[in-house]
């Protein structure tokens, strides 16, 4: 742990934790969300206190030195020192680079592109610096608040189209246990999710309403901005599932007809990609990033198959790109304490889905529900099955799932407080 005098630490921690609970329970976005203002205190404790176990966990012996958030944080005290004497070069920075070109928006290396991601988050450490006098933990209280903005929007987005319970929905859009640890601590992933769900919150007011607003328009553009300098792909699924999300709220009967059309669209323009030219090749940027996971060494790394540039090697591909996106890490792949919960996750979480579509009685969901309920599977399905082309590491799968995993568990929110009812009425008569 860094050499920070425990009571200094103490001391700006408290500070920002109060005021940031107080600024929870008057922040408009929060306070008329439905959720209690006590209950919201406390979700943000528990993001918080994740926030720490995650930056607890990556100063181990055997994570700190290929520790992204500590990296990031020693950084950014040069960066802060930077801001507070050039706050112009130090913003201007961000548009800058050192190579002769660009370079390609999907290159892993020596690419504008691929280094803004780390750029990006690095200066936002370096603000919150400022306020936390460079303090690594008073920064998880800062970036926390951000990243309940996420949840937040999706808890409000799911009780207009859903109306369902409202415990139901805070537990399976908030505490999540994967979401809940990758989500808070100080990196990429809380950020992306945040600004996925204000995309998708301010898209459903616009169709919902089918008004313009242009402050919801200029919240989906800068929200797209963020996400596409931070996880490109995020953006580029996002796109297609917010299409198949008007069409299916404007012709709601020809949902499966959009949504074939849509992807075999999209799967014909992928694989058509590389005859526009050798940087527009698609297939061969998902190679090459699988490429590099398996350069990477790690304990919970997975054989796979050879991929291969042509349409037969992917579809050979595919379900072992679904056991990695959807299923792993299996019980068989438990080395330590640590895959435990990420084991029960997987087995709970589909668990649950299938028993509630099982047990549930019939739903017909109306045309917004419908529409949502196209959108977060696609989008979330979209996301799993391409992280299962790339990602070689069943430890590495977990935190990129954890992004998508309120998404999937909120479309079948219907089914599943359908299930409990129907287990409360069974219980009830039971008890008569």
């Amino acid at each position: 742990m860094p050499n920070d005098n425990i009571l200094y630490v103490i001391i700006i921690c408290a500070c920002w934790y109060a005021i940031i609970c107080f600024a929870i329970t008057r922040i408009r976005f929060f306070s008329d969300c439905g959720i209690n203002k006590w209950w919201l205190v406390g979700l943000y404790s528990l993001k918080v206190l994740a926030g720490f176990a995650y930056g607890f966990f990556y100063l181990q012996p055997a994570y700190v030195a290929n520790s992204d958030t500590w990296h990031y944080f020693d950084l950014s005290k040069a960066e802060t020192d930077w801001l507070l004497r050039d706050p112009v070069a130090f913003f201007t920075d961000l548009f800058n680079h050192g190579y002769n070109t660009a370079g390609n928006l999907f290159e892993g290396s020596n690419s504008y592109w691929n280094d803004l991601k780390s750029n990006v988050i690095i200066k936002l450490i370096a603000i919150a610096n400022v306020g936390t006098l460079k303090n690594y933990f008073g920064n998880i209280f800062i970036f926390n608040l951000l990243f309940f903005f996420g949840p937040v929007a999706l808890y409000r987005l799911v009780q207009q189209v859903f109306q369902v319970n409202k415990l139901l929905a805070v537990v399976v859009i908030f505490l999540i246990p994967s979401f809940l640890f990758w989500c808070s601590g100080i990196h990429k992933d809380g950020i992306i999710f945040t600004f996925t769900c204000l995309v998708a919150y301010h898209f459903y007011r616009q169709v919902n309403d089918e008004k313009l607003y242009i402050s919801s328009a200029i919240w989906i553009v800068v929200s797209f901005i963020v996400i596409f300098s931070l996880r490109n792909f995020v953006a580029l699924l996002l796109l297609p599932s917010l299409l198949l999300w008007w069409l299916i709220y404007k012709m709601p009967a020809r949902a499966f007809f959009f949504t074939s059309s849509i992807y075999a669209l999209g799967l014909l323009a992928f694989f058509a990609s590389p005859t526009i030219g050798a940087s527009f090749d698609l297939p061969q940027y998902v190679i090459e990033k699988q490429n590099e996971f398996k350069q990477l060494s790690g304990a919970s790394s997975i054989a796979v198959p050879p991929l291969e540039n042509s349409f037969t090697s992917f579809v050979h591909f595919l379900p072992t790109a679904f056991d990695i996106g959807f299923l792993r890490p299996h019980i068989g792949e438990i080395k330590n304490f640590s895959y435990i919960p990420s084991v029960l996750e997987v087995f709970l979480l589909w668990a649950v889905v299938f028993f509630s579509i099982l047990l549930s009685r019939k739903i017909s969901l109306k045309k917004q529900q419908k529409a949502f309920t196209f959108f977060a599977l696609s989008f979330a399905i979209s996301f799993l099955l391409l992280a299962g082309y790339t990602i070689t590491f069943s430890g590495a799968i977990v935190r990129y799932r954890a992004v998508v995993l309120p998404f999937v568990a909120a479309a079948f929110l219907p089914w599943i407080n359908n299930a409990l009812i129907g287990f409360q009425s069974v219980f009830s008569n039971k008890k008569k």
